[in-house]
């Protein structure tokens, strides 16, 4: 073979060292990013998890994020080639590919101590979040208990109170009897929009112009005529009310869902069936009775959920909701030697499950919707600096 074609088959191998090297490069990254996902997904579901455990036992939920997700890549390859040259030369030929790869993900972990996260974490749950879960897949039993703290009926015999009270298995069991009243019914939840004045009325010599109607369109603003010149300006803010699909009970027909045209309320209707501020919303009508509910904030939603399985570590009952596949769990939590667990984490020196598949009943769906609302809490825009950790891991 002459030195021409034994130089050009060695540099043809190195070619294709350097595109196997790249391949290689790219397999990498795809699985380092495969395995940052994976993995922080399940510490999202092991950090919930162990807050559940904590309201448990009384003691404070502790939260943290991971702000940033930097990856970082380097990929070098090279060859080392030795030719003889000249007549003279020995005959020895060395090839000696390499190639060296560096990936490591950079974290920006920050604690949830400020005032924003905190404001979200301790308000009650927005009419839009619940409109927005009743939308998904999830049986809208375990929605309303999850989030509903109490359901007061008042009519011409009086009041009756139920409370979602999961240590009082009487007054749970009540209360689910009456979710299933509610749900029986097609609860559900619709858009609406809230309209209520702006300032003070205006006192006019003249209509306003055009260009004013433009201005304040701009601002979510109309101008409504009120007789003598007289103005006001109201704001329409879209937010979401309870109705019924198929209602059976006459208070109920007189909350049907309007689902075919868009709905204005004025603030303060007794028909809304929304929020207008706070975790009470009710709809009344006159001369046959008022429905009242009240939402939770999302520490009150924790609240809830370690109080279920104290109750389930002290009497060993499992607290159910209907679902579709009949009663399941709320959520199960077991402690001791792990067997097969969808989620697991520690605490105190001692080991917290959550068994996988149908023995964890909606165990799952009730971290999928607290990671949500727990989403919309978390905030980056007044995280302190000295609270930030850089984590870089191989």
């Amino acid at each position: 073979m002459s030195r021409s074609m034994l130089v050009g088959r060695l540099i043809t191998a190195l070619s294709i060292s350097l595109l196997l090297a790249g391949c290689a490069g790219t397999e990498r990254l795809d699985t380092a990013m495969a395995t940052i996902n994976r993995d922080y997904s399940r510490l999202q579901d092991e950090a919930l998890l162990l807050n559940i455990v904590r309201r448990s036992v009384s003691l404070p939920a502790h939260f943290t994020t991971v702000t940033t997700i930097r990856g970082r890549s380097r990929l070098s390859a090279g060859a080392n080639l030795t030719l003889p040259f000249g007549g003279d030369a020995p005959s020895d030929f060395s090839f000696n590919p390499h190639m060296a790869i560096e990936q490591g993900p950079g974290f920006d972990v920050s604690t949830q101590d400020n005032q924003e996260f905190y404001r979200g974490y301790v308000a009650p749950i927005s009419t839009t979040s619940l409109a927005f879960m009743l939308r998904q897949d999830y049986a809208p039993e375990l929605i309303l208990s999850l989030f509903l703290e109490s359901v007061h009926f008042q009519g011409p015999n009086g009041t009756e109170r139920f409370y979602n009270n999961p240590s009082k298995i009487a007054d749970f069991k009540r209360f689910q009897q009456v979710v299933s009243r509610l749900v029986d019914q097609g609860i559900t939840m619709e858009s609406a929009f809230l309209v209520s004045r702006y300032g003070p009325e205006l006192e006019l010599k003249q209509a306003p112009s055009i260009d004013q109607l433009i201005s304040a369109r701009k601002e979510n603003l109309a101008v409504s005529t009120r007789g003598n010149n007289r103005y006001q300006l109201t704001e329409s803010v879209e937010s979401a009310r309870f109705c019924f699909v198929r209602p059976q009970e006459n208070l109920f027909k007189l909350a049907r869902c309007k689902l075919e045209s868009r709905k204005e309320f004025q603030l303060g209707d007794p028909d809304f069936f929304g929020s207008v501020g706070g975790g009470r919303v009710y709809f009344e009508a006159e001369g046959i009775g008022k429905v009242e509910l009240h939402t939770r904030s999302l520490a009150e939603v924790f609240d809830y959920l370690g109080e279920c399985v104290r109750v389930q570590e002290a009497n060993g009952t499992l607290l159910t909701v209907r679902t579709h596949a009949g009663q399941q769990p709320i959520i199960r939590v077991e402690q001791g030697m792990t067997m097969n667990a969808m989620v697991r984490t520690e605490f105190a020196g001692d080991k917290y499950w959550i068994p996988k598949g149908p023995a964890g009943g909606q165990s799952g769906a009730v971290l999928s919707m607290v990671s949500q609302l727990l989403a919309q809490a978390q905030s980056v825009d007044d995280m302190p600096i000295n609270n930030t950790i850089n984590l870089i891991g191989q």
